[in-house]
């Protein structure tokens, strides 16, 4: 699962855990499990649906810029990142705290696939010897050997699975102290077993499928699009349950953010992908354990609910009387310009030199009414008087930056050119 998703696991399977002690029943863990992840990330569920709804309370006034300025990119982008500026919003803070819940996910996920690891208790030797087990006691080692290699995300989840099937076969290797091999004909190769004697591991694994269900359902199972006799309905419908809550969650985001934002363009392919989504995860619930599946449910559920609640707490009045305080608290903290804008505002001033700016405030530059071409007769300059030309113009603009922002002209000034000019 990777470094980073064990340093996350490693506390939430700590989580999981005491609820599991507390309730008994690892379906039921999922479902607390999965409102305290939802809990973790309300903050920063909240601070984006409160981002996103300033966001489109502004869309006028990005409206108007953009028409007044559709012929100067340059000057939009600067009055566009003034205008967040006056309003005290990061446009870029959703995009950031969107990856939390992703790298959250990884976590939840190693917890659900590893729960002999992260539940039970058990170290790397002891799963790598119980995979022996199962290699060792199967009809086609072989073919077992694969599968446990193509799967090993739910390695431990399949070894639970054959250890199920065969507890017998399983205690009598851990009686014994060993297990045999023997590969495509060849002689039999012993390994000794040791860290898995040490620990009751066969009851508590029995006793902990046992709790491994929700309504019957075993959901350390993988659905099938082919249910068998023995397989519940519930197996089968998790994966089309939990990509239709997803669905509904889709559906109702998008209505609510057209609502809010009536002039909002038509996302074209990206509908494609946002109402596809929910479909792939359909397909992808049939390939994982059940668990897996029902956590997504379970989490695509709380979230509908948290939307609910946050969009109906946002509305026009309220988020009105936020940008209000923002917009106050802006002016307040007299925030010096951000990289960004004072980026834009050089380029800007260097633009206005270049198109009719004064050339006696221009220390050492050649006058403007010489020009880079020689269309209308006058001299062309050379590459050098192009270049003081360009370093005098952009000296003037840091001046100007320096004297509006309060810095001095040294401090603003470019490093100085070493090279020696040739003779």
């Amino acid at each position: 699962m990777g470094l980073l998703s064990n340093i996350i696991a490693i506390p939430l399977g700590f989580i999981m855990k005491l609820i599991y002690a507390g309730v008994g029943n690892y379906g039921i863990a999922i479902i607390l499990f999965t409102l305290f992840t939802r809990l973790i990330l309300l903050p920063v569920s909240y601070k984006q649906q409160k981002n996103s709804a300033r966001l489109q309370l502004i869309n006028p006034k990005l409206a108007k810029l953009r028409e007044k300025y559709k012929d100067q990119p340059e000057k939009l982008q600067l009055e566009t990142t003034k205008l967040y500026q006056d309003e005290n919003i990061n446009p870029y803070s959703s995009c950031l705290t969107s990856f939390i819940p992703l790298i959250l996910l990884w976590g939840v996920l190693a917890v659900v696939y590893k729960p002999m690891t992260y539940i039970l208790g058990y170290d790397e030797a002891v799963i790598q010897e119980a995979k022996s087990i199962v290699i060792s006691i199967s009809d086609d080692p072989q073919a077992t050997t694969k599968s446990l290699n193509k799967n090993s995300m739910r390695e431990e989840l399949l070894i639970m699975d054959r250890l199920l099937q065969n507890p017998e076969a399983f205690s009598a290797c851990i009686q014994d102290g060993r297990i045999e091999f023997v590969e495509d004909g060849e002689e039999e190769s012993v390994q000794k077993l040791s860290a898995i004697t040490e620990v009751n591991f066969v009851p508590e694994v029995q006793e902990f499928a046992s709790t491994f269900t929700i309504g019957g359902t075993n959901l350390s199972e993988t659905p099938s699009t082919k249910p068998s006799e023995n397989s519940s309905v519930f197996l089968f419908l998790l994966p089309i349950l939990s990509g239709l809550m997803q669905l509904i969650l889709t559906i109702y985001m998008q209505r609510m953010q057209k609502k809010k934002n009536p002039d909002m363009p038509d996302m074209g392919g990206m509908n494609i992908m946002l109402y596809g989504m929910p479909l792939f995860s359909v397909w992808l619930a049939f390939t994982v354990p059940a668990g897996v599946g029902f956590y997504w449910l379970c989490s695509a559920v709380f979230s509908f609910i948290q939307t609910v609640a946050l969009y109906a707490w946002f509305n026009d009045e309220r988020v009105e009387k936020i940008g209000e305080i923002e917009r106050e608290k802006a002016k307040q903290q007299k925030r010096r310009p951000s990289m960004m804008q004072m980026m834009l505002e050089q380029q800007e001033e260097m633009m206005r030199q270049q198109n009719g700016g004064s050339p006696a405030k221009l220390s050492g530059g050649p006058a403007n009414r010489v020009r880079y071409s020689d269309d209308d007769g006058e001299r062309k300059l050379s590459r050098s008087e192009m270049e003081e030309y360009n370093t005098a113009v952009i000296r003037e603009a840091r001046r100007r930056m320096a004297e509006k922002y309060g810095e001095t002209e040294e401090n603003s000034a470019p490093p100085a050119n070493n090279k020696k000019k040739k003779k």
